[in-house]
């Protein structure tokens, strides 16, 4: 397996639709899939995300809600590609670790990536953002604490719990375990993995989140510095992101993060 993926799947791919035997279908969820040359993020919204005006945190939604933001998806690592199938190593995942690897065929037509599946049967249909491509990059925080995946005006960044999920259950029932034996501070917890996907051009601004009160507001809690020589992003956190991969024809990184206005509260 190569170490780059091919230029053709680079860039930034929505799905339009998924399907499987029985009859499932899906082509509501929000899902979005940041590819740079070798390192992705990817975050899968339901239509029905619970959403609050005003929202500043957890404590503004319900038990019920908090159960309902434990369906999202999201995970984020290196994706290796061969002619016959593409395997996405998830260092990071939203969800518990599943039994098997995430691997599926793939083949582009134009604008339209088709993936299929090798240990379950599916055809997710993706097509390519515009704008997506040229400039991709990638930063790493600390080992395996954070991700920033950049694709032409997009970005994807995902930061990990303070204590890894165990194997098996799904979020949903762990949090709902956690509710029901009256530890409200451990289901939130485990909720507490943001992943925000959002467009550079409009001031590093969030479209989706797992935690929806970041929604339409900024990225960065403080404008951040690009030490291009170091290769580092410091972010005023007491990790600096560091820069694991980059395509820049156009020197256009560092101008990046001038960008960036100022959000009214950290990640």
């Amino acid at each position: 397996m190569s170490a780059k993926v091919p230029p053709e799947v680079t860039g930034v791919w929505r799905r339009e639709l998924i399907t499987a035997p029985g009859g499932y279908r899906d082509d509501s969820t929000r899902v979005f899939w940041v590819q740079a040359d070798s390192w992705y993020g990817d975050i899968r919204l339901r239509i029905d995300i619970p959403r609050r005006a005003g929202a500043t945190g957890f404590a503004d939604f319900s038990d019920a809600e908090l159960i309902e933001l434990a369906k999202a998806q999201g995970f984020a690592g290196q994706l290796t590609v061969t002619p016959e199938m593409c395997a996405w190593r998830r260092d990071l995942d939203y969800q518990p670790p599943g039994p098997i690897p995430d691997e599926g065929t793939w083949r582009i037509e134009g604008d339209i990536l088709i993936e299929g599946g090798i240990h379950a049967e599916y055809e997710e249909i993706w097509r390519l953002e515009p704008q997506s491509q040229g400039l991709r990059a990638a930063f790493g925080l600390g080992e395996a604490q954070g991700l920033l995946v950049i694709a032409g005006d997009h970005f994807l960044m995902m930061q990990a719990r303070k204590a890894p999920l165990p194997a098996g259950d799904s979020l949903p029932a762990l949090v709902e375990s956690a509710l029901a034996a009256g530890d409200r501070a451990r289901a939130v917890a485990l909720l507490d993995m943001p992943i925000c996907y959002g467009r550079i051009g409009r001031d590093w601004r969030v479209v989706h989140s797992t935690l929806p009160w970041l929604e339409d507001r900024p990225l960065w809690a403080r404008p951040p510095h690009f030490d291009s020589e170091a290769g580092q992003l410091l972010d005023g956190g007491p990790t600096p992101w560091t820069l694991l991969e980059v395509h820049d024809p156009d020197e256009e990184l560092p101008g990046l993060f001038a960008l960036a206005t100022v959000a009214g509260s950290s990640l």
